[in-house]
């Protein structure tokens, strides 16, 4: 009887422990943040405050990471399964100055370890690591500011976690947990206008306040922006997106975070964008030695290429029509910027990769194709890099080092920081290098006088199969058939000044002279 009666104890005890499984997500809600007044928080996601708005919680990165949003009880919780790391977009930059905490409720039942960043543009962050991790129930992290070394809090834009398993998170937000009250406006405040492009005007905004901080507030038309900065500190902002050769007015106010508005706000700026970008000059390569990757011209070897993956760059990517009908890739406020092709790439048998360039303001760019397996990247430096016209470039794919031409899966461009520029005609090719690059060619074709008052002359050693004229700034003025090893161009109704002349040979080599109209 005795024996009967311990095992059905263990069977009792075996049946309890069964029933007692550890839930795999929370059931209770994270602790209520308490009442704050809107000039102290600035909350990212939180039931209880009210969020930025426009806020992308699952950009892709290259994160194994599956997001969703959940609710427990009433509230909203963000669920971060299988994690390795995500990112967190905001739609614009927001200005945390005169914050100095972080908080943050985290509950996971598997994870070990999670780490946390706001990032500035650069991009600048420093992973803080939240100790201890309990894991089945809420852990309520309030971080100091100032662990974030080098990140700059007048512009987060970005936010990163770091961790393993499945982890819940709510209420992220900004918060400053003093108990003073501001009703300081802030004071010397000035807005002019600094650089005009075709697609953007500079805004140079000052404003010195108490706090330590400054929000502009920037309306044109049906747009308000809002901008932040540092007291005492000049802003330069760049209005971008904006037509060629436009008038725009621009009405810029003062605050602080309480709402306190600078007495002399708004000031109105005026200015008028530049002319349109011209499109790109036309290839001049035969599609049969190209492999494309962008170009109106040739059928894309990658018809399903994402040319505007989310890495965590700050750029601004679109495609734009120049003149109406030549389709661009538009980098704005450019630090980086990826392309990925979707199907890769062989170029094992080409020699060069072209691209045309355009920019008003940008003065260093890189780019590398980069190679599947391994991964592999060489970025090279595009120089001279002129401003104001279309500069083509046919780099020898021997400059990637490497770099597995024959498996190429992505692109990368690197810039300086906050300008921007228009890329067509990337393709591989392998004809050989443009007339600025290779002696042969230009010993092959004469074109003269390089002072032009009617007949322009051009001669070849082998059959010449058209001859473009541009503009200084890339625009064609005359393409024309030619079929013959010489002919003579009338350009009598040219305008003074200075003209790119291409001559294009039946082989596919080219040569580019500048010449002078008088």
């Amino acid at each position: 009887m005795k024996k009967i009666t311990q095992i059905l104890s263990m069977a009792t005890a075996l049946l309890f422990a069964g029933s007692m499984v550890v839930s795999a997500q929370p059931t209770t809600s994270a602790p209520t943040p308490p009442a704050r007044s809107t000039a102290k928080v600035i909350s990212i996601f939180s039931d209880a405050y009210t969020n930025v708005s426009g806020t992308d919680f699952s950009p892709w990165w290259g994160q194994s990471t599956v997001v969703s949003t959940i609710q427990v009880g009433t509230d909203n919780v963000l669920k971060y399964a299988t994690l390795n790391y995500q990112g967190t977009q905001l739609s614009g930059n927001v200005n945390a100055l005169t914050m100095n905490k972080l908080h943050i409720d985290v509950w996971t039942a598997d994870g070990t370890t999670f780490q946390i960043t706001p990032i500035s543009p650069g991009p600048k962050e420093k992973l803080v690591t939240l100790t201890p991790l309990v894991q089945n129930q809420w852990n309520s992290f309030d971080i100091d500011l100032t662990q974030f070394t080098g990140v700059n809090f007048s512009e987060i834009f970005q936010f990163k976690v770091v961790g393993n398993g499945t982890v819940y998170i709510d209420n992220l937000y900004f918060y400053d947990n003093t108990a003073t009250v501001d009703s300081e406006a802030p004071t010397n405040f000035s807005a002019t206008k600094g650089a005009v492009a075709s697609d953007a005007v500079e805004l140079l905004l000052t404003a010195s306040d108490n706090s330590g901080a400054v929000n502009f507030e920037i309306v044109y038309g049906s747009t308000t922006l809002t901008v932040g900065g540092v007291s005492g500190v000049q802003k330069s902002y760049s209005v971008g997106n904006l037509q060629g050769g436009t008038e725009y007015s621009f009405s810029v106010t003062a605050k602080d975070a309480t709402g306190n508005v600078a007495a002399n706000s708004p000031i109105v700026v005026t200015a008028t964008t530049l002319a349109g970008v011209p499109a790109a000059p036309a290839p001049a390569h035969s599609s049969a030695n190209v492999i494309s990757v962008f170009s109106d011209a040739f059928t894309s070897a990658a018809p399903n290429a994402n040319y505007f993956p989310g890495w965590g760059q700050a750029t601004a990517a679109s495609i734009v029509d120049l003149e109406g009908t030549n389709k661009t890739l538009k980098y704005s406020n450019l630090n980086y910027q990826g392309m990925e092709l979707q199907t890769n790439i062989n170029a094992g048998a080409m020699t060069h990769l072209h691209l045309d360039v355009y920019t008003e303001n940008e003065t260093t760019l890189q780019i590398t194709p980069i190679s599947d397996s391994p991964v592999a990247e060489f970025l090279y430096t595009l120089t001279p890099l002129n401003q104001n016209s279309w500069n083509s470039f046919n780099i020898p794919l021997s400059t990637f080092t490497g770099v597995d031409k024959a498996d190429i899966f992505q692109f990368k461009f690197v810039g300086s920081g906050g300008k921007t520029v228009y890329i067509d005609n990337l393709y591989f090719h392998n004809g050989v290098n443009t007339g600025i690059e290779s002696a042969n060619t230009e010993k092959l074709i004469s074109v003269f006088p390089t002072a032009v008052q009617r007949d322009l002359n051009v001669s070849a050693q082998a059959t010449i199969n058209k001859v473009i004229i541009r503009s200084i700034t890339g625009q064609i003025l005359l393409e024309t058939e030619i079929n013959e090893m010489q002919k003579s161009i009338d350009m009598s109704t040219f305008s003074a000044g200075n003209y790119m002349v291409s001559v294009i040979l039946e082989n596919g080599l080219i040569s580019t002279r500048k010449i002078v109209k008088l």
